[in-house]
């Protein structure tokens, strides 16, 4: 007996010795069974999270979060499985018919047993029928299945691709927030300094009290800012989390460079290469070859089969052998409505895979035209912007520290700086993302 269990005795012996009742038995059988209950719960707690993926002990990169969801994403797994068992048509269209073996004994007189005489008087008939299927349907049935598992293997590729963009797009959100994270406590240090500075002049007379009080008033902006950014660092640790197949998102950091980097690629090179590349449109193709292997298994099927039975029979004292030929005489259904309805399909089919071909088109057309557009906003701010903003602060600043300038413009100019420094910061990650966008429309990796 384990300790729990000599606990679990003396609690029920001590229970009833001080309240020998009926009711204290059943309070004690509900708390043991909230017990087991508990602990039950905790046991499946304990054991979902062996199916979580742990992170290591650095901040990742984007390759290895990229890994990461490739590897534990619960629905990348279950779209893979399903994949996988697609793949078991293929042993099933290969199977042959199984042959069928009859035994038919007859002549058995059992109301007079006297007459009954097996080795002269019964009859004993054994047949093996063997079906063989002609129209090429075995064949027809392999071909088909095998393009059925190409076109469930073109959607694990295509749910691989759109779970990278997910995971690109939720790492560079980490990053971006990351940084505005850092910038707000950097802005909130450097205004801090500026209202002890300003607290000096006031002390001093060299403002008053009023100005003092609009600047320290001030911070409260700064600190929304930083108390918001904190927020936002949570709420995109745990998007990311989610997608690479992590419970635990506290320690999760991404490291990275937000600046983007300049792609070499043509418009006419990322719309080759998705044609070529995307799995969708793969997809498509597949799924029109499967609409024509359809086609050719439909009229296999409108094939008559035929069946050979070979049969011993025993007559009495004679032996004999002999064999039945059958074949269906297919006047009325020689599978018409299967032909025709995989006519359509096959007709639908070469439509959609028109579609596909435009819509990969269009896709790398607008994620093209989005990321010439990111690109530009992002250049404004790094190669203008941000260093105008940077020296009306500094000379803002002067002025107002030698009465040049008034409080308002100075601290219209903090907040234009401030404003300024977070637009250059997600021009960054809009021009970034938009890269990520086009390497998903184009299915061509543009960044090394």
């Amino acid at each position: 007996m384990t300790d729990t269990q000599v606990y679990s005795t003396a609690m029920r012996i001590a229970f009833a010795t001080h309240m020998n009742s009926g009711i204290a038995w059943t309070l004690l059988e509900e708390f043991t069974t909230m017990i087991r209950i508990t602990a039950y719960f905790m046991l499946l707690l304990s054991a979902s999270g062996a199916f979580a993926a742990d992170l290591p002990s650095h901040p990742l990169t984007l390759g290895e979060a990229l890994s990461l969801a490739l590897q534990n994403n619960p629905a990348l797994r279950s779209v893979r499985a399903h994949a996988s068992a697609n793949q078991a048509g293929e042993v099933t269209a290969g199977l042959r018919p199984n042959p069928i073996f009859s035994s038919a004994n007859q002549d058995f007189d059992v109301f007079q047993p006297s007459k009954l005489d097996p080795a002269n008087a019964q009859e004993f008939t054994n047949s093996l029928a063997w079906t063989f299927e002609r129209g090429g349907k075995r064949d027809a049935r392999i071909q088909d299945s095998r393009i059925a598992s190409q076109v469930a293997q073109a959607g694990v590729n295509d749910s691989e691709r759109q779970l990278k963009l997910q995971v690109k797009l939720a790492f560079v959100n980490l990053m971006l927030n990351t940084e505005t994270l850092k910038l707000a406590e950097e802005s909130l240090l450097e205004y801090g300094q500026i209202i002890e500075a300003n607290k000096l002049r006031w002390q001093a007379g060299g403002i008053s009290e009023t100005d003092f009080d609009r600047i320290k008033i001030e911070e409260a902006r700064f600190q929304s800012d930083m108390l918001s950014a904190r927020t936002a660092v949570l709420q995109a640790r745990s998007q990311l989390a989610t997608l690479l197949g992590v419970v635990d998102s506290s320690k999760l950091e991404a490291v990275g460079d937000l600046a983007p980097p300049a792609i070499s690629s043509t418009l006419d090179e990322l719309r080759q290469g998705a044609l070529v590349r995307r799995p969708d449109y793969i997809g498509a193709l597949r799924s029109t070859a499967k609409a024509e292997a359809d086609t050719r298994l439909a009229r296999a099927n409108g094939a008559a089969d035929l069946t050979v039975s070979p049969e011993y029979k025993r007559n009495g004292p004679d032996n004999t052998v002999g064999v039945t030929l059958s074949i269906p005489v297919r006047i009325f259904d020689r599978n018409q409505g299967e032909k025709l309805r995989a006519a359509r399909d096959l007709e639908s089919s070469r439509f959609a895979e028109q579609a596909a071909r435009v819509q990969v088109l269009a896709d790398v057309q607008q994620t093209w035209d989005g990321y010439q557009a990111a690109i530009a906003r992002q250049k404004l701010y790094s190669d203008d912007y941000l260093k105008r903003s940077q020296s009306v602060l500094e000379r803002m600043t002067f002025s107002y520290q030698h009465g040049a300038a008034s409080l308002l413009d100075y601290l219209d100019a903090v907040r234009s700086h401030r404003d300024v420094s977070l637009g250059a910061l997600t021009a960054n990650a809009q021009a970034l993302s938009a890269i990520h966008q086009l390497s998903f429309a184009s299915a061509t990796e543009l960044l090394p």
